[in-house]
């Protein structure tokens, strides 16, 4: 694994480090810090570096055949793709025709599928919380799987169709949460905890398909 190190200045006040699923490190840090104290907290921290990188090598291989679409997950299933006369199999349960790119024509199918599915499910946690929205788009993000903005519009992250229900519906009450709450103050996750009481179990569950959210 190549990792390489970027060095993000702003006008915070603290410095942080960030390794990311490639084994790239980041170091955020106030506009002053001197490369020499960069790197004397890179050597300080190299305990904390190696132990986090070995972590990301770990995941990145037992995630492979993700990564390099053997496999597909599916509400938390996964399934193996098989290609040939331009028609995609995946598993025994769902087969559909493609013209030239394959991964091109399985997000596709994944935003379609994700469009049903998640607009749903976030119309049935609308009705349950009684907390109407504005409108529901799907995104492409890398970093996000949902958003909420001042004017109750609530994007969802079209890979989540990937994820576990459970998964999914924790992040359809956490985007509707910030309806009534526009943060994460404690009445936020006293709300989130009102209907997925066991939230914080799930929110690690949903760290864990961070990679995810560098496919397709």
């Amino acid at each position: 694994m190549q990792n390489k190190i970027y060095i993000k200045r702003s006008s915070r006040k603290s410095i942080a480090l960030k390794i990311d699923s490639n084994g790239n490190i980041f170091v955020y840090c106030p506009l002053r810090y001197s490369t020499d104290k960069i790197i004397n907290l890179l050597q300080e921290k190299k305990q904390w570096i190696q132990t986090h990188l070995q972590r990301v090598q770990v995941q990145n291989e037992t995630n492979k055949d993700f990564i390099s679409y053997k496999k597909i997950l599916i509400l938390g299933k996964d399934y193996d793709i098989k290609c040939s006369n331009n028609k995609i199999n995946i598993g025994n349960l769902y087969s559909f025709d493609y013209s030239k790119d394959y991964i091109d024509a399985l997000k596709k199918w994944l935003q379609k599928r994700a469009g049903e599915i998640l607009k749903t499910k976030l119309e049935y946690w609308a009705n349950i919380m009684k907390t109407p929205y504005n409108r529901v788009g799907l995104t492409s993000a890398r970093k996000k799987w949902g958003s909420c903005d001042n004017k109750h519009m609530i994007r969802l992250n079209f890979r989540l169709i990937m994820l576990p229900m459970e998964c999914i519906d924790y992040v359809c009450v956490h985007e509707l949460s910030h309806i009534l709450q526009l943060n994460h103050s404690k009445k936020f996750w006293q709300n989130v905890s009102k209907y997925i009481p066991n939230y914080k179990e799930i929110k690690k569950s949903v760290s864990q398909y961070s990679f995810v959210l560098k496919l397709f």
